[in-house]
């Protein structure tokens, strides 16, 4: 991989986990209206934010949501789901955490038929390379590659070295301030490749590349919501993408419910320390189990900026 196609997987990665493919809500309706929100109160000295970011969103869109860069100015520290240099620095385990297990091939979690289309799609999308070169990868590590070439060619004016939350924790280390992570590269890596079985990964694998021209074809709708600030709309459009390739319930809850219930409880402290810039995926915000629900519950005030 060259350094653009490596920057582009490591954001994919933090998309994925996200849960922009895979996650389902059946109740969306919760708080909305903004994808920066200000929580204040209970123990609080000082306000922090919590930014709902796309991740695919380029670092300057940060001036485009009101409020996003004085709130960003004004917070002692920036919180991401991880920090993207740790990233950077653990190439070699995602690269390891990467590999198919030795006793298991591609002929035995597909049919002659699928195996022959897995190939073929693999071989269109990613500039001629195919099972013979991706063959030693799990399907979720090729899923992952896909789906860089497919942002390439559907977006190409997407710039990885440059996306809103690397941005974002770019411009609080040019302040010298600390820059925590709400998850290890580690944490992270076994969401990506060691939450489903292999067989599990092959199925979604196939599905998702039946499929991928009719999803690369919902991405500017879920911009467009983003942009207005719509988080009910992003959680139902995510519950109309789930139909395509449906996820495991218990899939669902590690990526957004089980992973908001960690976060929750380690984000007090984290802001009553620290006045804090919060930026998270979207979809970590809003419904029952997001964030903004589960900090109100908490007993903090939150509130919508700007929009």
């Amino acid at each position: 991989m060259n350094m653009k196609v490596k920057q582009l997987f490591l954001s994919v990665c933090l998309l994925i986990i996200a849960a922009g493919f895979t996650y389902s809500q059946t109740e969306p309706a919760g708080k909305s209206g903004s994808v920066l929100w200000k929580i204040s109160g209970k123990d609080l000295s000082k306000p922090s934010y919590l930014l709902g970011t796309l991740h695919l969103k380029s670092g300057e869109y940060l001036d485009s949501i009101p409020g996003a860069t004085a709130a960003l100015q004004s917070c002692e520290q920036a919180v991401g789901e991880v920090v993207m240099t740790d990233m950077d620095g653990m190439q070699m385990q995602m690269q390891q955490a990467m590999m198919m297990t030795p006793d298991t091939t591609y002929n035995m979690l597909y049919s002659d038929e699928d195996y022959r289309f897995v190939n073929d799609k693999i071989n269109s999308l990613a500039m001629g390379l195919g099972l013979d070169k991706f063959g030693k990868l799990k399907p979720a590590a090729i899923q992952m590659t896909v789906i860089v070439f497919a942002y390439m060619k559907y977006f190409p004016g997407v710039n990885p070295a440059n996306t809103l939350d690397s941005h974002i924790q770019s411009e609080a280390m040019k302040e010298q301030k600390p820059v925590l992570g709400l998850e290890t590269v580690d944490e992270q890596i076994h969401i990506l490749f060691g939450l489903s079985s292999l067989q599990r990964q092959a199925d979604d694998l196939l599905c998702n590349l039946k499929n991928m021209d009719k999803m690369m074809a919902m991405i500017p709708e879920q911009i467009e919501y983003y942009n207005q600030g719509n988080l009910n709309k992003l959680y139902q459009q995510s519950a109309d993408d789930d139909e395509i390739c449906p996820s495991d319930p218990s899939e669902q809850a590690a990526l957004i419910k089980d992973r908001n219930n960690v976060w929750v409880q380690k984000l007090p402290a984290i802001m009553k320390d620290k006045s804090s810039f919060i930026a998270v995926g979207a979809l970590h915000l809003a419904g029952e189990d997001g964030l903004l629900n589960l900090l109100e519950k908490a007993g903090y005030s939150v509130e919508p900026v700007g929009f």
